[in-house]
């Protein structure tokens, strides 16, 4: 069985400590427990694997060390590279760039709380409305905004072959079901995406992006107001 151990992840992380226990934290701004594969650690530089008593001996030894994770399209880690920067003052989860508008959006495969699979190429055709949040229960705050987007969702005519639209949550499946209480709502709720968040460079709550017809970005979009799906299904 590979090696696992423990380490506390909060959302896009800074800080990286090493506890006697061999914990690793990061400090994020939600916390979630999660153990990391040892047998997914490399070098970035040489691709060279790196064994768990050196990756240990590394994060204790080394305030400047940068840790990357490679996440696939279906939101789990594929790899941790790890690499050294001069000058910087803690050990750091490096972020990946922002998709920029008119940029192909990458491809997707996530699972709803129902455990049905959402694949994005799949509706390529359909213009994607992508939202990003955090805690399912303070997510209720916000709910007033995701009932405007319903609404524009449902006076779209036959809307199902028209639009797709997709929460991913940081929170577990119980706390959505528990704190998600909008009824008839058009949008798929996926569970767990911390990873779908880093990878996406997403780093402000809530988030709303819109991806058009041909699979490309169009916006990050801050107040409902400004989303017309019917000009984006004329376009």
């Amino acid at each position: 069985m590979k090696n696992k151990f423990l380490i506390i992840l909060m959302l896009f992380s800074v800080m990286v400590g090493f506890c006697q226990n061999e914990t690793i934290t990061k400090n994020f701004t939600r916390t979630k427990t999660e153990k990391i594969d040892f047998s997914k650690i490399y070098y970035k530089k040489t691709g060279k694997k790196i064994e768990k008593n050196e990756f240990i001996k590394l994060v204790k030894n080394n305030p400047n060390l940068q840790i990357e994770n490679i996440i696939g399209i279906d939101g789990e880690i594929k790899k941790y590279l790890v690499f050294f920067e001069k000058g910087k003052k803690s050990i750091k989860n490096k972020r990946n760039k922002p998709i920029t508008k008119g940029d192909l959006f990458p491809n997707f495969i996530a699972k709803t709380i129902e455990n049905e699979k959402i694949q994005l190429k799949d509706h390529k055709g359909k213009i994607i409305i992508l939202r990003f949040e955090l805690e399912a229960n303070t997510f209720r705050f916000k709910k007033e905004e995701i009932k405007q987007i319903d609404l524009l969702i449902n006076k779209i005519e036959k809307k199902e072959e028209k639009i797709k639209s997709i929460i991913f949550f940081a929170s577990n499946e119980l706390d959505i079901k528990e704190g998600f209480d909008l009824q008839n709502s058009n949008f798929e709720l996926i569970p767990n995406s911390l990873n779908f968040h880093q990878k996406f460079s997403i780093t402000r709550f809530p988030t709303t992006i819109i991806i058009d017809k041909n699979g490309k970005l169009v916006d990050y979009f801050k107040y409902m107001e400004d989303i017309n799906l019917n000009k984006l299904i004329k376009e």
